[in-house]
């Protein structure tokens, strides 16, 4: 293991902030947990949503989740109190397979089983993705690893099925596929694995995500009923798509996307998302033409987990456990020269950014999608894709021709 005193002094930077933030956020959670009664500081969470649901199954009213938003909404005020601040479920049925048990306990309970047991699935798959032991790739996961705690969000459980599933295409290839079938729970985060997965003829992970996504919907069908199914598309995708087009203030201020950056600046919603589609579909040929010509399979998959924040609208802050493993990568490599001091701070910001880029958001200053923009140039540089070896590899077709 690197010493922490050897860590450039960027990163030991992030180490300290990421510190202090975890130790006043650890100490917010206890006094709350200890606390009599239920803190708002704890019931208004995003896994109030995902200990809802599982109450709802288990009590037979499962459809409530699928209806108009008012009808479930009405559910969290009766557990939560009429001033309960409003929360929408937005997850399609077969992610009710994953947070099911969580309505077996009290509400604090449940919340800390939930994060315990999703962030040891985050901290094993993070592992295996980096694939070795240095201080310098923790540092990199530490400030989402403390917002997400904080958020109590379901980011550790879809970095840990991102990252898990690069991790294991090579040698577990079905477990990859069944981990990326479970991803569909978010799919604006996979929209580039398809293209990879064909890159590196992974055919046994395609089929197997294949399989895996098309059992769980036929699953969740089978025990929640067609119902379920037919409200998600009739009445969640709908009101969450109202939701992308007017939530403003700290929403935005939580999205790293252009499109996130234009509606922050007070753009139209279809505006935004026709400018942020102009540049996102560039990027998505650029990284799409990478993964069929860039040899390390390390490079691609740093390339798909940063591009995936730029090209999807809409992704949050407590998303970045995939940024996280690209950066932890990243930083291993960092080269002992004048210019490696600028790719440090670029790779320093985008640590720092599942913790900074809200406040920066509230002032209407698109650090996140800067600097993913920045982070996206180094990556293809340390690929080895760059103005001048595209211009050698032209120059090579030119004279081989006959």
């Amino acid at each position: 293991m690197q010493r922490l005193a050897a860590l450039p002094k960027p990163y030991l930077f992030v180490f300290a902030v990421a510190s202090m933030a975890a130790a006043v956020l650890a100490c917010a959670t206890v006094v709350a947990i200890l606390a009599p009664g239920l803190a708002p500081s704890l019931a208004d969470k995003d896994f109030a949503n995902y200990w809802m649901a599982s109450r709802l199954l288990l009590s037979g009213e499962v459809q409530d989740l699928f209806g108009p938003w008012d009808v479930y909404f009405s559910h969290l005020q009766e557990a939560f109190g009429s001033e309960y601040p409003w929360h929408n479920w937005s997850y399609p049925p077969h992610f009710l397979f994953l947070v099911w048990p969580f309505g077996l306990f009290g509400y604090k309970t449940a919340l800390l089983l939930f994060l315990a047991t999703t962030g040891i699935a985050f901290l094993f798959a993070y592992r295996a993705f980096i694939g070795e032991r240095n201080l310098v790739a923790w540092v990199a996961a530490m400030p989402f690893i403390v917002i997400n705690f904080w958020a109590a969000q379901n980011g550790y459980l879809c970095a840990a099925l991102a990252l898990g599933a690069l991790a294991l295409r090579e040698k577990r290839p079905i477990i990859a596929g069944i981990l990326l079938g479970l991803l569909t729970i978010k799919p604006q985060l996979g929209l580039l694995f398809p293209f990879l997965l064909v890159a590196e003829r992974r055919w046994t992970v395609i089929a197997s995500a294949t399989i895996s996504t098309l059992l769980l919907v036929a699953a969740s069908a089978a025990i929640f009923g067609p119902d379920a199914w037919r409200g998600y598309i009739q009445n969640v995708v709908p009101y969450q798509n109202a939701v992308m087009r007017v939530l403003e203030g700290l929403f935005l201020a939580m999205m790293p996307s252009v499109y996130g950056a234009l509606r922050n600046w007070n753009f139209g919603p279809d505006m935004a998302l026709m400018l942020h589609l102009s540049v996102a579909a560039p990027v998505a040929l650029v990284v799409i033409a990478a993964f069929f010509r860039v040899g390390d399979a390390r490079d691609r998959s740093i390339l798909l987990l940063i591009a995936t924040f730029i090209i999807t609208p809409y992704a949050l802050s407590y998303d970045l456990g995939l940024l996280a493993g690209a950066l932890g990568l990243m930083a291993l490599r960092d080269p002992p020269s004048p210019e490696g001091r600028t790719r440090i701070a670029i790779l320093t910001l985008a640590m720092l950014l599942p913790l900074a880029m809200i406040q920066f958001g509230l002032l209407k200053i698109p650090l996140a999608a800067i600097v993913l923009f920045a982070l996206l140039l180094v990556a293809l540089r340390d690929a080895g894709l760059t103005p001048d070896f595209l211009r050698r590899r032209v120059s090579v077709k030119m004279d081989a021709a006959p």
